[in-house]
């Protein structure tokens, strides 16, 4: 394990200056986020609560197999994009781009539950979503950054995923354990009545 944090702690001594530029804007989006969920009612890029699984679940809309199954469904398509669009350097932005534009969607639906149910009506699951977000954007960043170790190489898919490469396969078991946690929490949780949305 030691060795999986030295070499997170080498990838960002490498890639100082593109790490830097990846917490600017993800700070910087994590500001727009709110600003539009605020004045914008979804922002921009508007975002329908109603589709998301734990907040169905919550409603009661859905069951737990929806919950689980959406929850990493959303986190995997981002990841799909992010590790597709880092196979070649020239589409890196493209990367970026959706990477940040995850962590938009997921500040819009943080700050829109804060609005429409109240902040002590969900301060429970605000401060679960909080911290399952966080961990999300940290890992999904380190994922990107470990990419572009392989980016045009040949064999990209199979080198990024080699058991010689322990680092890429940390990260995305880490990504689907936290989302598959936070499933658990909520089903427990919303079972002994402590959270529920109506």
């Amino acid at each position: 394990m030691n060795l999986f944090f030295n070499s997170i702690l080498n990838q960002i001594r490498v890639r100082k200056g593109l790490f830097i530029v990846l917490i600017i804007s993800t700070i910087v989006v994590i500001v727009l986020g709110v600003i539009s969920a605020i004045n914008l009612d979804g922002g921009v890029l508007p975002i329908d609560l109603s589709n998301i699984a734990f907040i169905r679940y919550l409603k009661g809309d859905c069951g737990v197999f929806f919950l689980i199954f959406g929850t990493i469904l959303n986190l995997l398509l981002f990841y799909s994009l992010i590790l597709l669009f880092c196979c070649k350097r020239f589409l890196i932005p493209f990367a970026i781009i959706f990477y940040l534009y995850f962590v938009y969607s997921q500040i819009v639906i943080f700050t829109s539950l804060i609005l429409l149910y109240g902040f002590f009506n969900t301060l429970i699951l605000i401060l679960l979503l909080l911290i399952y977000i966080l961990l999300e954007i940290v890992l999904l960043m380190l994922f990107l950054l470990f990419l572009l170790n392989y980016t045009d190489s040949f064999g990209y898919f199979k080198n990024c995923f080699s058991s010689n490469n322990s680092n890429l396969i940390i990260l995305t078991l880490a990504l689907i354990v936290i989302s598959i946690l936070f499933c658990v929490v909520l089903i427990v949780l919303k079972s002994f009545v402590i959270l529920l949305i109506y």
